[in-house]
């Protein structure tokens, strides 16, 4: 089904939220922990990961009530509208320094991250799951994640480039360090919350208004169902494609995760820049991303969009290795890299979502129920996941190399190993995506297939599915 304009701009901006916080956080939360709030930078980087896991756990949780939600507003909207107030604030929050004993300060920011991905899976799956929910066409699904992906950029501005303008502007007012990066909380907060309501308000292709509210108010999740829940969750993953699908998506976001953290630590430490430069590279890993989505999507419709995925992050992998032996030493050669990386970023954030809401049909054909919110939520607790490795990582290398928060001088050893993730590691784990892709089975070709056979199940037809053995198997 082909999408109104309308529609597909709307879906795009609540990706806004999306990227705002993830950026936010994947870029800046280790590093404000540990030389803004003094935390220890192996405790800095438990702290960041013990919320990526417990994210994990809400998103299939959230995911699963997703699929079987009913209102006049559809199944996805209300998880968006629910959680547009509560993001603005616990952001708020969790860049609000405190003045206490190291282990208040432990305790308050596990809290703050825990409120914080509790929020954030709220909305990110049934948001992911709506854009599956819209349209079943191969290609329109790039197109809609296109959209999404653009307006990514956006938030990715407002998470990545904007917090050290905004933090040079207050500072600049008087305000301190601790203040100014309140400041960055409130702004992306609100900027994230707004994004969410404006999606969420203007989109009615699945409102119901003829829905009849139940009288007997279902519990959000009782605990009769988790064993159905988990259950289902194992047949899902039972699906060759998922396994392949996920298993990319966790590797590549590990070394998206690293590298986004240090690159940070990288300019300000192995470089020397400035605040206002570090915002201007920032600025061109968002303004390449805009500027590749036209590309990207039209070299999958004339490719097919795994082709296209495994080129795009296989010779990003590769080039980011050789930076590593080349090396990094200048604003020309930081600028070459960032646009590797956003090579590899976009074709990531602008074709995966779009092959999980494939999968979503294949799994359909499998078990004979829709479940896109589960199979998106097994998405999004990869994510999860990867998002909590890496940072525990790089907070176990940067204290183990001896990096030292109140320094404004890092010792050799810790700059080394700054520089290894900034580059060599990331590029590692690229080639290893490109690796468990060639074992993923779908393409428009294939999808096809399964989107006739499931037409014809969904009108009442047998369907034999020892016929895609090839796919399921």
């Amino acid at each position: 089904m082909k999408l109104k304009f309308s529609t597909k701009l709307s879906y795009g901006i609540g990706g806004i939220c999306d990227n705002a916080l993830y950026t936010l956080t994947g870029t800046y939360l280790l590093l404000y922990l540990t030389t803004v709030a003094g935390v220890n930078p192996a405790i800095a980087g438990t702290i960041s990961a013990a919320g990526s896991v417990w994210e994990a756990i809400c998103g299939p949780i959230v995911g699963f009530k997703s699929d079987s939600t009913k209102s006049r507003f559809g199944s996805r909207k209300p998880f968006l509208m629910v959680a547009a107030f509560p993001v603005a604030i616990v952001t708020s929050l969790l860049f609000t320094s405190i003045d206490a004993s190291p282990s208040v300060k432990a305790i308050y920011y596990g809290v703050m991250i825990l409120l914080f991905w509790t929020v954030f899976a709220t909305f990110f799956v049934p948001y992911l799951a709506w854009g599956s929910d819209l349209t079943e066409d191969y290609h329109e699904r790039t197109v809609l994640r296109s959209y999404a992906y653009i307006f990514n950029q956006v938030g990715m501005c407002i998470g990545m480039v904007m917090p050290t303008i905004i933090v040079d502007y207050f500072m600049n007012l008087g305000k301190t360090t601790q203040q100014s990066w309140q400041m960055v909380g409130i702004f992306t907060g609100a900027c994230g919350g707004a994004a969410l309501l404006l999606c969420a308000l203007t989109i009615h292709n699945d409102d119901n208004k003829d829905f009849i509210k139940q009288e007997v108010k279902e519990k959000f999740l009782d605990l009769k169902v988790l064993p159905s829940m988990f259950k289902e969750y194992f047949d899902i993953l039972k699906l060759k494609p998922i396994r392949y699908l996920l298993g990319a998506s966790v590797v590549y976001l590990i070394a998206n995760t690293i590298f986004s953290s240090d690159r940070v630590f990288y300019m300000t430490f192995n470089l020397g820049i400035g605040d206002k430069t570090i915002s201007l590279m920032m600025m061109i890993i968002t303004i390449s991303g805009v500027a590749l989505v036209p590309f990207i999507a039209a070299l999958a419709g004339k490719f097919d969009k795994k082709n296209v995925f495994m080129a795009g992050i296989g010779v990003s992998g590769l080039l980011m290795i050789a930076a590593r032996f080349v090396g990094v030493n200048s604003t020309a050669s930081l600028i070459a890299l960032f646009l590797i990386y956003s090579v590899a970023n976009t074709c990531y954030w602008q074709l995966m979502p779009s092959m999980i809401y494939d999968v979503c049909e294949v799994e359909e054909l499998f078990s004979g129920e829709k479940r896109s919110g589960a199979v998106i939520s097994l998405q999004a607790l990869s994510e999860s996941l990867s998002i909590a490795v890496g940072l525990q990582a790089l907070g176990i290398i940067l204290d183990a190399a001896g990096f030292a928060s109140e320094a404004a001088v890092q010792p050799e050893a810790a700059l080394a190993w700054v520089s290894n993730t900034f580059t060599l590691i990331p590029g590692v784990f690229m080639l290893l995506v490109v690796g468990m892709m060639t074992k993923y089975p779908i393409n428009k070709s294939t999808f096809s297939r399964v989107l006739y056979a499931l037409e014809r199940k969904r009108s009442g037809e047998e369907v034999d599915i020892k016929e895609f053995e090839d796919i399921f198997e």
